[in-house]
């Protein structure tokens, strides 16, 4: 049996039309998650402050700096007053948009890089 002539040009030129395919689904997957997290952001962070009002968690911080002699005194129930009005639960949404935004602008980048370089 006699190899083809030409086949290895042929597999290889198929190896990378997978690989550019595979980078620009990738893109298209960061892309949306960018634009996701990007638009979800506005209304967790209204929600945060929504929750912040709420608790009082503002008024209590406030303290800190106008009566800072009776809060260095009784800093261990200030610690607990701040940490039980902290709302976490909304933070942490927030914390973890944010967290989502920044990895996909970074894997977006690294991705499209890639995908110029392939696409030449």
């Amino acid at each position: 049996m006699e190899i083809p002539i030409g086949l290895f040009e042929k597999i290889i030129q198929r190896i990378h039309k997978e690989e550019r395919v595979l980078v620009l689904r990738k893109v298209i997957i960061f892309s949306i998650t960018l634009v996701i997290s990007f638009v979800t952001f506005f209304p967790a962070f209204g929600m945060l402050m929504i929750d912040f009002n709420q608790s009082g968690f503002l008024n209590f911080f406030s303290l800190a700096f106008s009566d800072s002699s009776t809060v260095i005194k009784y800093w261990q129930s200030f610690t607990m007053t701040l940490l039980e009005a902290l709302p976490a639960l909304s933070l942490a949404l927030l914390l973890a948009i944010l967290l989502t935004f920044l990895q996909s602008i970074k894997s977006l980048t690294k991705y499209a890089k890639l995908f110029a370089v392939k696409s030449v």
